[in-house]
């Protein structure tokens, strides 16, 4: 029974029927592991310090899968299309760490230690390698305290990003080949490079085609190295006094090979600007309209990702006669983070850094975020709690694109709320029992307006889409 838009309030259930389906999809993540380890102090040292060692082996077996819904994975729905994943590897790793305490308990110096790691890994995916790692803590008079570390690290690509089949998705961006895209005010001329690689994709001269997303495959790749990285922290504790302690770590994390999906802009300005073939080859036109039927935005290593911060905390427990309480802030200042896509600028002839703090191009990276909350805990078995969040302002841009002066600005709005609860633990000979009392989201704040958000002109990863709302839970502990 085909639906009828004419006549308004006239949906039967039949016609409902016709237009929907029930959908079933099925998944799974297995592992299969086997580890063997030893510890223990090697020696004692003078000034009642020590000398340890641990070593280890592991092999473990990942193994994952997700089939969608039959019609989801051809395409037969009004949604997103979305092929079936599946795959699994095996790896062999032996690690050890050896930690050496020269001092512990003196008048000046509490404890100081230092530390060095190292791993030996071998997948079957993409081969073998060593990373290490150096540590030191120092413990001063006072409650102060210093820490850092360095070392070089890797990812290994998960079964997601391995083996994950396509699925559609449509970002906000014109056509490079339409002379009158949507929102200009009259035709505009391509620059010559843009021109010829139109042509050679069969695109007629001065063509319109006033399209504003155009459809992605984006999906997993079987080619993927790991990520490499260097991973520099450094850091103070002050505990000035019992219970009260304040922290601030600065730390600077490089990566290379990053494993992304690099922003369809991007691809096109590298083909369409930059007359680069292995980024052009990535676009596929319709013989007959010689519209975009989609580009391939497969997940890739990248030139690489390069980030620093500074995180920061203050803390302070107490007990009373009402119970013990606990209240904290934490947060982090961003630096930068940078995303380096291993391709050349067209016009610089540099190589094209996308800068993500302040700006939505990478996602939700505002100058600062921070937490605040209050812990109260009663003997009787009553806790009570509030949670304060902050995510600081940023700017988005016309085509998820701010690296581009010329593109068109907008204020992403602050975002602030706040959750409460409450809880009472009743301990018996069956167990512990809990009920749970709690309001999240106490303000109803609602999710600043992304016009190049994921969903909903807004961003899930950050924000909440719920708005305010009230729980009760029981749980049983046996």
């Amino acid at each position: 029974v085909p639906l009828s838009l004419i006549t308004p309030g006239q949906v039967t259930k039949a016609m409902i029927n016709y237009l929907t389906f029930t959908g079933t999809t099925s998944g799974l993540n297995e592992q299969h592991t086997a580890q063997a380890t030893a510890s223990g102090k090697l020696v004692d040292l003078p000034n009642h310090g020590d000398i340890s060692l641990a070593l280890g082996t592991d092999y473990r077996h990942e193994q994952g899968a997700n089939q969608p819904d039959p019609l989801t994975a051809t395409g037969d729905t009004t949604g997103n299309a979305i092929a079936a994943t599946e795959g699994a590897y095996h790896v062999f790793e032996g690690f050890g760490e050896l930690s050496v305490v020269p001092i512990s308990g003196l008048d000046y110096l509490k404890w100081v230690e230092l530390d060095a790691a190292g791993r030996a890994y071998d997948y079957n995916t993409f081969g073998s390698g060593v990373t290490g790692k150096i540590s030191g803590l120092i413990r001063t008079v006072g409650g102060l305290a210093l820490r850092g570390t360095y070392g070089n690290a890797f990812r290994a690509p998960n079964i997601g990003e391995l083996f994950s089949g396509q699925a559609d998705s449509f970002p906000t961006i014109a056509d490079p080949c339409d002379t009158r895209p949507p929102g200009s005010k009259g035709p505009i001329t391509l620059s010559p490079t843009a021109q010829m690689e139109c042509a050679k994709q069969g695109v007629p001269t001065n063509s319109v085609f006033q399209t504003i997303q155009q459809r992605t495959k984006v999906g997993g790749n079987t080619q993927l190295q790991p990520e490499k990285g260097n991973v520099l922290t450094a850091g103070i504790v002050f505990e000035p006094i019992t219970g009260l302690d304040f922290t601030l770590d600065y730390w600077h994390i490089k990566i290379d090979n990053a494993i992304q999906t690099l922003p369809v802009q991007t691809l096109l300005q590298q083909c369409y600007d930059g007359g680069q073939q292995q980024f052009c080859d990535l676009v596929q036109r319709d013989p007959g309209s010689h519209q975009i039927s989609h580009i391939l935005d497969q997940i890739q290593n990248v030139g690489g990702v390069t980030t620093s911060g500074l995180d920061f905390s203050a803390a302070y427990q107490y007990k009373t006669d009402f119970g013990t309480f606990r209240h904290s802030l934490e947060g982090t200042y961003l630096f930068q983070y940078n995303i380096d896509t291993g391709t050349v600028d067209p016009d610089s002839l540099k190589e094209t850094i996308i800068h993500g703090k302040g700006f939505y191009d990478l996602g939700v990276n505002p100058d600062l975020k921070f937490n605040i909350f209050t812990l109260w805990s009663h003997p009787s078995g009553f806790d009570a709690g509030f949670n304060f969040r902050y995510i600081d302002s940023f700017q988005e841009c016309d085509s998820d694109d701010c690296n581009d002066p010329a593109n068109g600005r907008r204020e992403v709005s602050k975002y602030a709320t706040g959750d409460l609860f409450i809880d009472y633990a009743l301990k018996s000979s069956q167990g512990t029992t809990r009920v749970a009392v709690g309001m999240n989201n106490v303000n109803d704040a609602k999710p600043p307006v992304i016009y190049n958000g994921i969903a909903l002109n807004a961003d899930e990863s950050a924000y909440d889409f719920m708005g305010r709302m009230f729980y009760i839970r029981l749980s049983q502990l046996f």
